[in-house]
C-alpha cells in the first residue's frame, strides 16, 4: 500500500433501524397535517362533499377580513316536493329559445292545428287561407327575486346545511313566481277567448261535476283530453280545493265506493285529471244569468299545449357585503318569459267566493 492511500472502514450495523425509523416518523407528520383538527367547544363542523359549496361557506365566515362580493348559480329542478306550488314548470312547455343568450325579448314559434277542407270535385280550388298556420308567439322577459341582509355574527353561524336550505327556499320561490305568472298569462284574456267557462253553482262551492262539465267543453274545442295524450291538468286555488274535498267526503259512494277510500289519501287525481295547488288566487265577477257575487277561478287544461316557459337562465344567487351596517346582502333573481300558447287549451271554472270560504 503507497503512502497516498488510505483504507476506510464503513459500519452500517445501525443504517436499516434508522432508515425504518425516519420513514415512521415522516409518515406520522404527514398523517397529523390531514387529520382534521378538533372543533372548539360549543360549536360543530360539518363536512361537505362538494368542494366548492365548502369554500362558498368559509369565504362567507371570513367576510370580516376580506372584501366578499362571491355569485353561484342553481339549476331550478323539473320536479319538487314540500312545498304549497303548483309547479307549472313539470307541466308547461319549456323553450330554450332564449337561455343563456343576449336579450330580453322571447320568440315561439308554432305551428297551428286546423281542419281540411272537403273539395265537391277533385280539383276544385279551396275557398279560402288557413291562416296563421305557421307563427311565432313573442313575449317579454320578466325578473322576479328578493334581497335580505345577514349579520356578521349569524354569518359565523353558517354551515354546509344551512346553506342547502337556504338555497332550496329560493328555488321554491322561483317556482312560485313561476305559476302566480304563468296563471297571470291565462287571467289576461277575456272568457270568449277560452274552450269555455262553468259556473259552479254547488252550494259547497266547487261540484265535482264541474270536472265532467269543463272536459265536455275541451272535447267540443277538438281538443284530445284522452291520458295517454298528455291527459289535462287542474289548477286549484287552496279554497278550491277545499271546497273539492267537501264535495267528495260528502258523498259516501264516492269516499268508500269501489277502490282505496279516501279517507286514506289525498285526492290527487280524478276522472284522469291531475289537480294541482297553487297559492295564485284570481277573482272573476260571476257572469251566469241571475247569478251575482265574486268567484275564485280554478282552470283545467292540457299540459304541454296550454302554456309555455322560457327561462333566461339559471336562479342567480349574489352577495355584496354591507361594511356600514355589517352585513352581508344576499340577492336572489329569476329571469324568464311566459306564454299563452292556446287559450282554447283552457276551461275557467268559476267558483262562488262566499261558499268557499
Amino acid at each position: 500500500m503507497s503512502e497516498q492511500e488510505q483504507v476506510v472502514k464503513l459500519d452500517l450495523s445501525g443504517l436499516k433501524e434508522a432508515m425504518t425509523e425516519t420513514v415512521k416518523q415522516a409518515v406520522k407528520s404527514v398523517a397529523e397535517q390531514m387529520t382534521p383538527k378538533p372543533p372548539a367547544e360549543g360549536k360543530g363542523v360539518v363536512i361537505g362533499s362538494n368542494k366548492d359549496m365548502n369554500k362558498l361557506v368559509e369565504s362567507l365566515k371570513h367576510c370580516r377580513e376580506s372584501d366578499i362580493k362571491e355569485q353561484w348559480s342553481l339549476t331550478i329542478p323539473n320536479y319538487t316536493l314540500y312545498e304549497i306550488a303548483a309547479n307549472l314548470r313539470d307541466y308547461v312547455w319549456i323553450t330554450e329559445e332564449i337561455s343563456g343568450k343576449v336579450g330580453d325579448i322571447v320568440n315561439i314559434p308554432y305551428v297551428k292545428d286546423h281542419d281540411f277542407q272537403t273539395l265537391t270535385n277533385v280539383g276544385d280550388a279551396f275557398s279560402g287561407e288557413t291562416t296563421g298556420l305557421v307563427a311565432v308567439l313573442t313575449t317579454v322577459l320578466k325578473e322576479a327575486g328578493s334581497w335580505s341582509d345577514i349579520g356578521y355574527a349569524d354569518i359565523e353561524k353558517i354551515d354546509r346545511n344551512l346553506l342547502d336550505e337556504l338555497n332550496s327556499r329560493y328555488v321554491i320561490a322561483a317556482r312560485r313566481a313561476e305559476d302566480s305568472n304563468l296563471i297571470a298569462a291565462l287571467i289576461a284574456f277575456t272568457g270568449t277567448n277560452f274552450a269555455g267557462t262553468v259556473v259552479d253553482t254547488g252550494s259547497t262551492g266547487f261540484s265535482i261535476l264541474s270536472i265532467p262539465k269543463a272536459i265536455a267543453l275541451l272535447l267540443a274545442a277538438q281538443k284530445n283530453v284522452a291520458p295517454q295524450n298528455a291527459g289535462l291538468i287542474l289548477y286549484m286555488t287552496p279554497k278550491g280545493y277545499g271546497a273539492l274535498l267537501k264535495t267528495f267526503t260528502s258523498n259516501a259512494t264516492i269516499m268508500y265506493g269501489i277502490g282505496a277510500p279516501l279517507t286514506n289519501t289525498m285526492i290527487e287525481k280524478w276522472l284522469g285529471v291531475t289537480i294541482l295547488i297553487g297559492g295564485r288566487v284570481d277573482s272573476k265577477k260571476r257572469t251566469a244569468s241571475g247569478s251575482t257575487g265574486t268567484c275564485e277561478v280554478q282552470w283545467l287544461m292540457r299540459p304541454k299545449r296550454c302554456l309555455a316557459l322560457a327561462p333566461k337562465r339559471d336562479l342567480l344567487i349574489e352577495t355584496d357585503k354591507q361594511i356600514a351596517t355589517r352585513k352581508l346582502r344576499l340577492t336572489a333573481s329569476h329571469t324568464f318569459g311566459v306564454k299563452v300558447l292556446d287559450a282554447k287549451e283552457a276551461v275557467r271554472i268559476l267558483c262562488l267566493t262566499t261558499a268557499i270560504s
